[in-house]
């Protein structure tokens, strides 16, 4: 099939809502391009082929679209897990909650009346639905007509009269519309900036304040440097102390890391501002590599050891900001994934109680479900491949809970001043 056919096929996909609107989209792109695709990308055209075939074969019946649902189930926005057929669920701008997780999200529970599930397919929306996008043109047309009336009134009568014209119009200007400034500072108290530029502009407004987020992605797609630049910028931007710790590099490696960007770590961590901490699972002695289990031995429930060891380190500093790099490494401790994932939900919500934000960096590729982000409140994926022999790295946004954010996938640069993200 020649890529034309294959493009206008995906096309039609996503006007019926099948598969994952960014990979679609990102598949067309290089498509465009005629880049190189991996097999992944090969298996999933040709599911979204297959799931296209009997719209085309034949008129759309009720039992066709049933059994594509029985194969493909919607999943809840909320918990990220399907929606059985028999199910109650609540359906809000085209997406789907279980009932009871529907209850959880105070901000859309007085905007919706249950609705049963329907099957209809309608394109997917760019924009997730938690918070309307607050802009207020006439708060900007207002701002502009009062700044243009003061130097007029300068240029006409001279700086006395266009100074009262200014005060008069200031005072105005803030009592008519207050209550949008408020509600503005406080949209922006709950979020915090993350500090690498472009996310925060092209994909989201920051990261809800006292939340977790995945950080996941194949290796070299930029996990570690992400998790260091939250830390960093954080410490040096925005005044917010913060803990990494590390399970996967040693201390002077990461500050060798930190120097080929041109970030003054050791300052900040004299200041008290950043608190490198290694905690890998092993420690060498007389030159031989063994297992250091001593953050494991003898504990009740998984992280017991390690939920402590992170709670003072937030006191000793009053940090607002941790990275743990890498949770994959801590889950490699056990065998029970089920009881790591308890343990792992004890240490994220005593985290929170600490009014800390933090990022857990994971080793995965697109398309796997790691037991973490199920836990977790975000989830950011990295991916990396080779186009034309280069290496080309990607991020996007698959879950941010409570956070108005681009689901889209942008390109990531890492050069030699750390991360930055592309409009596209």
């Amino acid at each position: 099939m020649e890529s034309s056919e294959i493009i206008s096929k995906l096309q039609d996909s996503l006007e019926m809502d099948y598969g994952d609107q960014g990979r679609t989209l990102y598949i067309i792109e290089k498509l465009e391009k005629n880049a190189q695709l991996p097999k992944s990308d090969f298996l999933y055209i040709e599911r979204m082929i297959e799931l296209c075939k009997p719209i085309f074969e034949e008129p759309v019946k009720e039992e066709i679209i049933e059994n594509i649902l029985s194969e493909d189930l919607i999943k809840c926005y909320h918990c990220d897990l399907e929606i059985g057929l028999t199910e109650k669920s609540i359906r809000k701008n085209e997406f789907w909650f279980h009932e009871k997780c529907f209850k959880k999200i105070p901000i859309v529970q007085n905007e919706i009346r249950e609705k049963p599930i329907i099957v209809q397919k309608e394109p997917r929306p760019q924009i997730k639905i938690i918070q309307e996008k607050r802009s207020h043109p006439q708060m900007v047309f207002s701002g502009v007509l009062l700044a243009s009336l003061v130097g007029t009134t300068y240029l006409a009568a001279g700086e006395i009269i266009a100074t009262i014209v200014g005060v008069c119009g200031s005072v105005l200007y803030v009592t008519t519309f207050k209550n949008q400034i408020i509600q503005n500072k406080k949209q922006n108290s709950k979020l915090i900036k993350t500090g690498i530029p472009g996310f925060d502009s092209t994909l989201s407004e920051g990261i809800k304040k006292n939340s977790s987020v995945l950080v996941s992605g194949p290796p070299g797609s930029g996990k570690t440097t992400f998790g260091l630049q939250f830390i960093y910028s954080g410490a040096k931007e925005f005044d917010e102390p913060g803990v990494y710790i590390s399970l996967s590099q040693g201390i002077n490696e990461i500050k060798n890391d930190c120097k080929s960007f041109g970030w003054d770590i050791e300052n900040l961590i004299e200041k008290g501002k950043i608190l490198l901490i290694d905690l890998r699972p092993f420690k060498i002695k007389d030159e031989v590599v063994g297992k250091d289990d001593s953050l494991y031995r003898a504990e009740q429930i998984p992280f017991e050891h390690l939920n402590k060891f992170i709670l003072n380190s937030i006191k000793k500093i009053k940090a607002k900001r941790i990275v743990v790099d890498s949770i994959s490494i801590l889950g490699m401790q056990y065998s029970d994934k089920f009881h790591m994932r308890q343990g792992l939900q004890g240490m994220i919500q005593s985290v929170e109680n600490f009014n800390v934000t933090s990022l857990l960096v994971s080793e995965n590729s697109e398309g796997s479900i790691p037991p973490e982000s199920f836990v977790t409140s975000g989830i950011i994926q990295l991916d990396n491949q080779i186009v034309n022999n280069q290496m080309k790295r990607t991020i996007r946004i698959k879950k941010l809970r409570g956070v108005e954010h681009d689901e889209n996938v942008h390109s990531l640069d890492l050069d030699s001043n750390g991360l930055y993200v592309y409009e596209n």
